[in-house]
């Protein structure tokens, strides 16, 4: 049971208790039926709709984000190096931290712009409503008029209601004289009153009253408006110092993971220089070795193909001279062959004049 219903019923009993020589006046109002009959609050309503879609598909928007770069980074990651795939985690982990903490300026339970802006939505209509009650209850005489959704009610007679009354009044709102008029006869129609001698004879005495619970009603309402307005400005002020101490805190987090990050790396890039290093050096003294080792295998083909152009250089000399000799023996032996053939045709030719001698002495 809550403080309202509470308070309620402790009026109840003590009206039933001063009043118990003669009945009590009573009546309720419902704001949920006057808010609904009212113009001006539907188009306020449906525009502050309008304004709750666009906080909604904002956030869709940022979950289809973060949705998407998550995927895209699952995708990727057998890709990237360490380094980025935490790059890209701590962009995820900040993107939903923009969006609770989005989510929660405009539908915290407490502070967030969609109660803020509600209440302030229904605020006008509900101190014209109560302005209007008041006169209702100056004017009738009524010791309580209760709000239906503030006070427990089990049963209630639909004469006891006065939301027609005050939407009507409502609707007056430009000519104050219409109003009255128009509420005194509404309650004219609506209930039996009492003579006029008793409602006189009564009114100072309600009236006084009436002021006093007016005057405690509005303390109290200002108290708590007062209270909620402090407990709002200290909500808001412990939650900026925890996002604030959060934002510190992971800024914090950021650096010394960057930092981490850097001097890993620096390690990392010394020591693939170092190994790189190494590598060329074992290299360059790998090469030196192989070229050493290939000019000696190039020296040693080259005295071989010395050597072997020596001897076949050799050997064709002594070929050629071979030849040489083989041909001054040929010459020497055509030069006799010759010789032979000159002094063999000397002795033919000598014959042949010896035979020419004798014949001419033969014939004679």
């Amino acid at each position: 049971m809550n403080k309202l219903q509470a308070l309620f019923i402790v009026l109840l009993c003590s009206a039933c208790f001063t009043y118990a020589q003669k009945p009590s006046r009573i009546g309720y109002v419902d704001m949920d039926y006057i808010l609904s009959h009212l113009e001006d609050y539907k188009v306020a309503s449906q525009q502050f709709a309008l304004q709750v879609e666009q906080w909604e598909a904002e956030i869709a928007k940022r979950q289809e984000k973060i949705k998407a770069e998550k995927e895209k980074l699952e995708a990727e990651k057998a890709l990237l190096t360490p380094e980025l795939i935490k790059d890209k985690e701590e962009e995820i982990a900040l993107l939903e931290y923009n969006l609770n903490a989005y989510k929660q300026q405009k539908f915290d339970a407490k502070e967030g712009e969609y109660i803020t802006q509600k209440f302030m939505l229904a605020k006008p209509i509900q101190d014209q409503v109560f302005n209007i009650v008041q006169e209702i209850g100056k004017m009738r005489k009524y010791d309580f008029i209760f709000e239906k959704s503030d006070a427990t009610m089990l049963f209630s007679n639909e004469q006891h209601n006065l939301s027609k009354v005050v939407l009507r009044a409502l609707k007056k709102k430009d000519n104050a004289e219409d109003r009255n008029k128009d509420m005194a006869q509404l309650l004219k129609e609506s209930y039996d009153f009492e003579f006029v001698e008793e409602r006189v004879k009564k009114r100072k005495e309600a009236e006084k009253a009436r002021e006093q619970r007016r005057v405690q009603y509005e303390q109290e309402r200002l108290r708590k408006t007062e209270e909620m307005k402090q407990q709002r400005e200290q909500l808001k002020a412990k939650r900026e110092k925890e996002q604030a101490e959060r934002q510190q805190k992971f800024q914090q987090e950021r650096d010394a993971l960057k930092a981490q990050r850097e001097k890993e790396q620096a390690e990392r890039v010394q020591k693939f220089q170092q190994e790189r290093d190494a590598l060329k050096a074992q290299r360059e003294k790998e090469q030196a070795e192989r070229q050493q080792k290939f000019q000696q295998q190039r020296d040693s083909i080259k005295v071989q193909r010395d050597k072997e152009q020596a001897e076949r250089q050799q050997k064709l000399q002594e070929q050629k001279e071979q030849r040489e000799k083989e041909i001054a023996e040929r010459q020497k032996k055509l030069e006799e062959q010759r010789v032979q053939r000159e002094k063999e045709q000397a002795e033919r030719l000598k014959k042949q004049q010896e035979a020419k001698t004798q014949t001419p002495t033969t014939n004679q």
